[in-house]
């Protein structure tokens, strides 16, 4: 995927054309990539404790989910549906 400047308009249409039902899956990502924009670098981050975990927007993330009744399930799931987008997106390349 290309870094180049992206609009707000290309953003709206693209959600707009996912089906309504996938937009949690949406906002569960923004609130993924702010949480690891507010993340020390690795090599100066302290280890964090399961009070730090309890403490962050992490926790509860998928609490509202009707459509997630086994979260281990559909976190793999979800990681073998981005292994194989990256493996596409590499043959593309």
């Amino acid at each position: 995927m290309s870094m180049a400047k992206v609009e707000e308009k290309e953003i709206l249409k693209a959600l707009y054309d996912l089906e309504q039902e996938r937009w949690p899956e949406v906002l569960n990502f923004i609130s993924y990539l702010k949480y690891i924009r507010t993340r020390e670098p690795e090599s100066s981050a302290k280890p964090r404790t399961a009070q730090d975990m309890l403490q962050s927007e992490l926790v509860g993330l998928w609490a509202d989910r009707d459509d997630i009744t086994d979260s281990l399930s559909f976190a793999r799931q979800l990681r073998r549906q981005a292994e194989h987008r990256h493996r596409n997106d590499n043959a593309t390349s």
